[in-house]
């Protein structure tokens, strides 16, 4: 037993998140099951977060300070944001991330964390240079919000007032991007992390095969 459970785990991670965003596709999909979806989508977001960080390898004060202050500052603008529209548009927030402070869900901060650390640690694995870490890394995190973009409505997790977002939308993106990616490299924070790796791309393939089979069953 303590084999199975050291192989999930480290090892057998990767393939847990797997099953786990396989069966999320199952519930969404299920008329019966859609609304449970909706329900334990921010639970489901903290759960594989934590599994996540659980393996971090160097927890110093640094780390906790730095990633605590992208979870406030990324709270903070996204309320600005969600109050003004200036920022990212004109949008709101849905039920799909839960519970919410000023109109954004408290999740969306550990999103922003979790993408931060998630694109550097991807990028990391393949270049040193710390400007191509950082350009990458904020690339990598607008490539991912313009899927998320066309997943969100569909997730009841926001929407935007004109349906699409606007360029500003993905421009700020990529400077917040560029900012929290800056801080990660200026202070050394150790994102070598396989799961934060794995996590991100499943993630990714989640979404896409989510729009695309929500747009075939409208057809």
């Amino acid at each position: 037993m303590n084999r199975v459970v050291k192989y999930v785990i480290n090892e057998g991670l990767p393939i847990t998140f797997i099953v786990f965003y396989c069966v999320g596709l199952a519930l969404y999909f299920i008329p019966f099951t859609h609304n449970l979806f909706v329900i334990i989508t921010p639970y489901t977001l903290v759960l594989v977060s934590l599994a996540v960080f659980l393996h971090h390898k160097d927890w110093e004060l640094k780390t906790m300070i730095i990633l605590a202050s992208i979870f406030i500052v990324s709270i903070i603008i996204e309320i600005i944001g969600v109050t003004t529209g200036k920022l990212f548009g004109e949008y709101e927030y849905g039920k799909g991330l839960g519970i919410k402070i000023a109109d954004v869900p408290i999740i969306i901060g550990l999103n922003w964390v979790f993408l931060t650390y998630a694109s550097n640690s991807i990028i990391s694995k393949y270049t040193s240079k710390s400007t191509l870490i950082i350009l990458g890394a904020a690339l990598l995190m607008v490539l991912y919000d313009i899927l998320l973009e066309k997943a969100a409505p569909l997730m009841d997790m926001w929407v935007f007032s004109k349906n699409e977002p606007p360029l500003n939308n993905y421009i700020v993106w990529f400077l917040l991007a560029l900012l929290f990616n800056w801080v990660i490299q200026i202070f050394k924070i150790n994102t070598n992390n396989r799961p934060a790796r794995w996590l991100f791309f499943v993630q990714f393939v989640f979404f896409i095969i989510l729009v695309i089979l929500n747009n075939y069953i409208k057809k």
